[in-house]
């Protein structure tokens, strides 16, 4: 095993798939308890069940990472069930298609004038 991560708990947003869930796997497999995000309730449950498979504990969440009161939410959850994490993996992401000449750059970050 190239580490050691026993003991240690992790959150890997977008984990229910794709790139997010090999991460969340292979955290697992270094020793580490892993919470799942997704917005797709069905695409963390399987997941974190293979990593409660590997003997390890996880926690299934839905998050929006968009969504203010959702990120609460989750960390509220992962406060009570675990106190904290050691180890986040921010994963999540979105496209959206938007023609590069309809974007604005406002308050450092891009947005579309698209309506």
């Amino acid at each position: 095993m190239p580490f050691d991560l026993s003991g240690r708990r992790a959150l890997v947003t977008g984990g229910g798939r794709g790139i997010g869930r090999a991460i969340a796997l292979a955290l697992a497999g270094a020793g580490a308890d892993v919470a799942i995000t997704s917005r797709k309730p069905e695409d963390v449950e399987p997941v974190a069940a293979e990593i409660r498979a590997k003997g390890r504990k996880s926690l299934a969440l839905v998050l929006d990472v968009r969504d203010g009161t959702s990120i609460r939410a989750c960390f509220e959850r992962i406060a009570r069930e675990w106190g904290t994490i050691d180890i986040l993996v921010n994963n999540a992401g979105t496209n959206i298609p938007t023609d590069l000449a309809s974007l604005e750059e406002s308050a450092g970050t891009w947005s579309s004038t698209r309506t």
